[in-house]
């Protein structure tokens, strides 16, 4: 499975590669190419082994100081590119919960596959499941409290998404047992399950703990279309747009469908985790 940061790793990666092939065609070494653009010897040195991502006023230095000032631009909107897929949450969440529940890409979505490893996915939760994990990930990552607009924006995003559009779910048995909100209303999400299997547009499988595994376990990801994947990671939102590394996650998802369970054998494993909600 490929890496989910490879696609940003692979754009910083060009464009050091390129920055060190136009220092070389310019018969420099980092040091005098540090000199000419008035930074710490160090500096470039640093760009090259991708210790530092240069801005784009490096870029433009760099390239100045090698001759080759046209240069500049394609390697700055190439670095942007890869500051859009690899994006900290810090960032992606700077504007509040609420703001990032409204994504244009839900909107311009047919079809949706997700898979969840541990988090239920947003799209099927109840209220008092959003409203319990939305108000963790505030306290965890120290957000201002718009928890309830967020509920809200969530819960529109939802019933938007599961209009019309065709949506295939397969999450891992144990995130039944992983409740984010007061047992009650994790059983109440649990029960929620229960009665949207069975739309004609909605696939909602069940890796069963024991089943044989076709991919090794990897963090929740969601596919829209057939053009992006989004990959959760405790630090970063990592938008995977590569088609060749689209098509590994579609694949991935495809393999883990044949090993999950549907239907009334699904139901029989929700069942099973809503009894332990009682004890």
């Amino acid at each position: 499975m490929t890496s989910p940061l490879s696609t940003a790793e692979e754009a910083h990666k060009a464009v050091a590669d390129r920055l060190t092939r136009i220092m070389e065609d310019a018969d420099l070494s980092g040091a005098r190419l540090a000199a000419l653009c008035g930074w710490d010897r160090s500096k470039a040195h640093r760009i090259i082994h991708r210790k530092t991502i240069p801005k784009s006023v490096d870029i433009r230095a760099w390239c100045a100081a090698c001759g080759r000032p046209e240069e500049a631009e394609a390697l700055i909107e190439t670095t942007r590119t890869a500051k859009i897929l690899y994006v900290q949450w810090s960032q992606y969440l700077k504007g509040g919960l609420s703001k990032a529940q409204r994504s244009t890409i839900y909107q311009e979505t047919r079809s949706f596959r997700v898979y969840s490893c541990g988090v239920l996915p947003g799209m099927l939760q109840t209220e008092a499941y959003a409203r319990g994990i939305l108000r963790t990930i505030r306290r965890f990552r120290s957000l201002p409290d718009d928890v309830e607009d967020a509920v809200r924006a969530r819960l529109e995003r939802s019933d938007a998404t599961l209009q019309g559009n065709q949506v295939s779910v397969l999450v891992e048995e144990s995130a039944l047992y992983m409740p984010m909100t007061e047992h009650p209303e994790h059983a109440k999400q649990l029960e929620h399950f229960l009665s949207v299997i069975g739309r004609p547009n909605l696939s909602f499988g069940i890796i069963p703990h024991m089943s044989l595994r076709p991919v090794w376990p990897l963090e929740s990801f969601y596919a829209f279309d057939d053009r992006e994947i989004q990959v959760e990671t405790l630090t970063a939102m990592v938008r995977v747009t590569n088609r060749a590394e689209v098509d590994v996650y579609l694949n991935a998802f495809a393999q883990m469908s044949r090993a999950a369970v549907y239907g009334s054998k699904a139901k029989a494993l929700i069942r099973k985790a809503l009894d332990t909600t009682e004890e």
